[in-house]
């Protein structure tokens, strides 16, 4: 019988050499093995029968495939058995023993799998993505890495760490790294004898209680420790890299609001040893106020005067104070208090100091602190005379048997500067000045819910800078409270507009193609990219709709239909995402495709152990932004121009690459309010774009696109990535 299923299998297989060429050399070369179990008479059968064909393909193929079943069955013969020697489909290349090896340790075969590999990276060393086997055929290539995975499991930690980072010399992948932290905790925790400390935090800038006044702080710093640092965290906020070390420099720019900032920076080594360390940064954005205490009549030796007292004050120190034109030393003080004796008459009695020119009647004085934040008051001294001294009606506030009554009814008076005719600005902050005034006194200030530091007065000016948070009308509201609790509020609409060339709108426009069965992930990576606002990012609604009326949703597997998606989607790049999901991890690598040119422009992946719904969130996180930080946002300038082609001043020191795409543009005139001369920002004027086409330390290359006007493109204007 088993003769008889032995002649029908190798005599099926050996028909029609034309079709199955290999198959009948691979079964030439496997079977002198087997004729060692079956005896010498199969070898006889299959010589005699080689010759005979079969005129009935469909006979054929179902003796074939029952008469394979039925020896697989009888001999249990594995899958791998037939490419144990270098014939059939396993030609004995480098991809042949790696994809072999990759098998073995799917199956949990250590020693074959290492054998496999171990021959594969003596064919070829190097771990890389995209190696070329043969045509056009590429595979992803990580033999060290599925070496010291193989030996980690094993135990064999001497061995794994020197693989896995062998691997990431050569081509840096998340799921290397992954495992490398892995193993180096595991071998950190058999020192047992050793101690670890925790880890070192040092800060390099800014320095502390330092005082700004920008929108925006850098910090920098290190962390060091012997048990490799593994996170850093700003204010809760990850500071990412994956490769655990043992210093890692920190740079990360974050938002500050007015007044003390506090900075917790945390970090942790692959033990769990934890670190902290906070600093404090205040912020002044406001110049400093001026309060006017009182203004009151006085006469001396028959001659009119108007007394003006009040004070100065900044938190952070008053630079100078002029007082109609003449400065006052304050050396750097926290309050100047002043007290002036003016006289009324000023055309007979000019007053000390001198009023400056054109100010006769007026009382001037203008403040900066360290940060030359500015403050101006002026006053007209007959009108804050006769207002500083009207008197108010009382009013019946609330009536009980003794009864109590309040005189004040009415509320302060807010009076903003320049707050008519305002045309759009094209910067993210605005500078509020104002003054507040109340017959009785002043309380409090606040702007946009923010009260400004101030000694109470019945006139206050104040100045601040207010930060414009996004595009479009920006309402900046401003209260004022007196000593009666009476209240006014004033509104001011800034309406900024962001320069073309500035816009998310300009960016590099990427195209996300879908994920196949995980549209959870697949929603996450888009949020991703939407909330860091680096690329333009076309609408999944659009991407389906263009998808389903070109018939090609089912078919993006194929590069072809891929990049065809990307330029009817008018996209610079498409990001092709591939899942390689396994019982006990998630790896998920993602590819950056020029549509122009079909350039794979990068490669990033992520990986994990974790599956839960929380880890993948963050996974995709991760995804987004390492690749933004591939494509930087870099500022350049022209430094000559020939043709079509221009050179800008970006080198490759700035992680710019080829095919990068770039706007050429110039800025236009500086716009200011008519009324104050405060400048608003200016406008830009796009000129063309292109792309790089080469790239040396310190210049690159670019090409400009047909549609550029190149012929007003000149040396000193500026270029942007996109």
């Amino acid at each position: 019988m088993k003769t008889l299923i032995i002649k029908s299998l190798l005599t099926s297989l050996c028909q029609r050499e034309e079709r199955f060429p290999s198959i009948k050399r691979g079964l030439r070369g496997v079977f002198p093995s087997l004729t060692k179990r079956l005896g010498s008479r199969c070898h006889e059968v299959l010589q005699r029968e080689e010759g005979r064909f079969f005129n009935n393909d469909a006979l054929l193929m179902h003796s074939l495939l029952c008469s394979l079943l039925t020896v697989v069955f009888l001999f249990g013969l594995s899958a791998y058995t037939f490419a144990s020697d270098d014939s059939g489909t396993f030609r004995g290349k480098w991809w042949n023993y790696y994809e072999r090896g990759i098998t073995y340790s799917e199956k949990e075969d250590a020693e074959n799998a290492i054998n496999d590999l171990k021959k594969a990276i003596s064919m070829r060393s190097k771990d890389q993505r995209m190696a070329r086997t043969y045509g056009m055929h590429f595979v992803d290539y990580f033999p060290h890495r599925e070496l010291g995975i193989i030996y980690l499991d094993m135990g064999k930690i001497d061995k794994a760490i020197p693989e896995l980072e062998e691997s990431i010399r050569g081509e840096e992948s998340a799921k290397a790294i992954y495992y490398l932290n892995k193993a180096r905790k595991v071998s950190l925790l058999k020192q047992k004898d050793r101690l670890f400390s925790t880890p070192a935090i040092t800060i390099e800038s800014p320095s502390e209680r330092g005082i700004i006044k920008d929108l925006s702080i850098k910090i920098k710093g290190r962390v060091s420790g012997e048990g490799f640092i593994s996170k850093i965290l700003i204010n809760n906020t990850p500071f990412r890299f994956e490769l655990a070390k043992k210093e890692i420099e920190f740079e990360k720019e974050f938002a500050v609001d007015d007044g003390e900032n506090r900075i917790v920076i945390t970090t942790e080594d692959l033990l769990g040893n934890i670190s902290e360390k906070t600093m404090t940064v205040t912020v002044d954005r406001e110049g400093p106020t001026i309060n006017i205490f009182d203004i009151l009549p006085e006469e001396k030796e028959g001659r009119k005067f108007v007394r003006i007292t009040g004070e100065v004050n900044d938190s952070t120190g008053i630079r100078n104070v002029v007082i109609n034109d003449k400065t006052i030393a304050v050396n750097n003080s926290k309050a100047y208090e002043f007290d002036m004796l003016i006289p009324r008459d000023i055309s007979k009695n000019p007053p000390i100091p001198p009023l400056p020119k054109g100010g006769e009647g007026r009382f001037v004085i203008h403040a900066s602190d360290s940060l030359d934040n500015e403050t101006k008051a002026e006053l007209d001294i007959e009108k804050e005379v006769i207002a500083v001294n009207k008197k108010s009606e009382p009013v019946l506030l609330a009536f009980n048997a003794s009864g109590i009554f309040s005189f004040d009814k009415e509320p302060p008076i807010i009076k903003l500067k320049d707050i008519e005719g305002i045309p759009p600005v094209f910067v993210d902050k605005y500078y509020v000045e104002g003054e507040v005034f109340d017959n009785k006194r002043v309380d409090k200030v606040l702007i946009n819910n923010v009260e400004i530091p101030t000694k109470k007065g019945k006139k206050i000016f104040f100045g601040k800078t207010v930060k414009l948070d996004k595009e479009g009308d920006n309402r900046i509201i401003v209260n004022a409270l007196d000593s009666s609790d009476n209240k006014t509020t004033s509104e001011l609409k800034i309406k900024r507009n962001i320069p073309d060339v500035m816009q998310v709108g300009s960016r590099m426009k990427i195209t996300l193609l879908p994920f196949e069965n995980k549209n959870l992930a697949y929603e996450h990576l888009i949020g991703s990219f939407v909330n860091q606002k680096r690329f333009g990012v076309v609408e999944r609604e659009k991407l389906e709709q263009i998808l389903i009326e070109h018939k090609i949703r089912d078919k993006l597997a194929d590069p072809k239909y891929a990049i065809m998606a990307g330029r009817l989607m008018a996209a610079d790049a498409i990001l092709a995402t591939a899942i390689n999901e396994k019982q006990k991890s998630i790896e998920i690598i993602s590819r950056v495709i020029n549509t122009e040119t079909s350039e794979v422009m990068e490669v990033k992946d992520v990986f994990t152990e974790d599956k839960s719904l929380s880890s993948v969130k963050e996974l995709m996180d991760g995804l987004a932004s390492k690749i933004a930080v591939s494509f930087p946002i870099v500022k350049g300038m022209v430094i000559k121009r020939s043709g079509k082609e221009i050179y800008s001043d970006i080198g490759d020191t700035s992680k710019i690459r080829r095919n990068m795409g770039v706007i050429i543009y110039r800025e236009g005139k500086e716009i200011k309010h008519h009324v104050s001369g405060k400048s608003l920002g200016r406008d830009t004027i796009k000129l063309g774009e292109g792309h790089i086409e080469d790239m040396q330390e310190n210049f690159s290359k670019i090409k400009l696109s047909g549609k550029s006007r190149a012929d007003e493109i000149n040396v000193k204007d500026l270029i942007i990535t996109k």
